[in-house]
């Protein structure tokens, strides 16, 4: 190979090496940029004009679509519950079962609202898909909604609760690592049997009071 090759590959390596790094530092400006807007404080105060799309634990915020998929996720669960299980406990525990899987594998159609085109542009501009990051975030809100449910309940123990938000947690932390995953450029996404893992971790917890 020839001192010319041999100059032209390196060139043509650096060249790569450098666009991926820019690549790279783009994303995480994007990143540093859309945590600020996320969590600077709006001017406007009107719920129907301001619903971040940033993680939502403040359970007043979450968005009426949000609150319909969870109210379905809850009606088709139900009729998944073994109407022969006589104990109320067990069946409270077993339509949580059934709503997590729901809520995890459930098709959910988004939109972009008036209010998020500024950030579905800065999406956009970075190939980010903004609707499914936008439907991961209605996921961790109906999480967030069952969380709710699971600590007001009169059936369950305080044990039951606790392990109920365990497996809960679970998935809310896969759905937030999606999304920083987005967010930083390294998402890849999989199909993931979310039936199966969340009925292995219910096999793997012991609900006896």
């Amino acid at each position: 190979m020839s001192i010319i090759s041999v100059i032209n590959q390196n060139r043509a390596f650096q060249s790569q090496h450098n666009a991926m790094n820019k690549s790279i530092e783009k994303h995480a400006e994007f990143a540093s940029l859309l945590n600020k807007t996320i969590n600077s404080k709006p001017e406007v105060t009107d719920p129907d004009l301001v619903m971040p799309v940033s993680l939502n634990r403040n359970y007043d915020e979450i968005s009426d679509q949000a609150r319909e998929y969870y109210q379905l996720a809850l009606e088709i669960a139900k009729e998944r519950v073994d109407p022969e299980l006589e104990d109320e406990r067990l069946r409270e525990i077993q339509l949580y079962k059934e709503t997590t899987i729901e809520i995890m594998d459930m098709p959910i159609e988004v939109e972009i609202e008036q209010h998020e085109i500024n950030e579905a542009l800065l999406f956009g501009s970075l190939g980010i898909d903004f609707l499914k990051y936008k439907e991961m975030g209605v996921r961790i809100d109906m999480l967030n909604l069952m969380e709710q449910d699971i600590n007001s309940s009169q059936t369950l123990l305080s044990s039951d609760k606790e392990k109920l938000k365990s497996v809960l947690n679970d998935r809310r932390q896969v759905l937030e690592r999606q999304r920083e995953e987005m967010l930083a450029g390294t998402y890849l996404e999989q199909n993931t049997d979310h039936k199966d893992a969340i009925q292995k971790r219910f096999d793997a917890i012991d609900f006896k009071p």
